[in-house]
C-alpha cells in the first residue's frame, strides 16, 4: 500500500495485480533502502539548511553538502553483447543478429 500511495494510486489491489512477484520484490528491496518520502524530506531539509547557512554566514552552500542520503551509484553503460545476452530472456519479438 505504501508503494501505491507514493505513486498516488488509490487502487493498490489493482496495482499489485499488474505487478509480477519479481517486480514487487525489487520494489521492496529498493523501498527498504530509499523510501521516496525519505528522499523528499532529506531534499527539503538539506535545502533549508543550505539557505539558513547562507543567511547566517553570507556565503552560498550547496544543498548536497547537507544531505543525509548516500550518493547514487554510478550508472554504467552496457555493451552490445551484454544487451544481447540480457534480451535473450525476453519472450516474443524477432531477434536480428549483427549481420542483418
Amino acid at each position: 500500500m505504501q508503494l501505491a500511495r507514493e505513486f498516488g494510486r488509490g487502487d493498490w489491489r489493482r496495482m499489485l495485480s499488474e505487478m509480477s512477484a519479481t517486480e514487487l520484490g525489487e520494489w521492496g528491496e529498493y523501498f527498504r533502502q530509499y523510501s521516496f518520502s525519505d528522499a523528499l524530506l532529506d531534499a527539503e531539509f538539506a535545502t533549508l539548511k543550505s539557505l539558513l547557512t547562507g543567511l547566517v554566514t553570507g556565503t552560498s552552500a550547496d544543498a548536497d553538502d547537507f544531505s543525509l542520503m548516500p550518493e547514487p551509484e554510478p550508472v554504467t553503460e552496457k555493451s552490445d553483447d551484454e544487451l544481447m545476452v540480457a534480451g535473450e530472456g525476453l519472450f516474443g519479438g524477432v531477434r536480428y543478429g549483427a549481420g542483418g
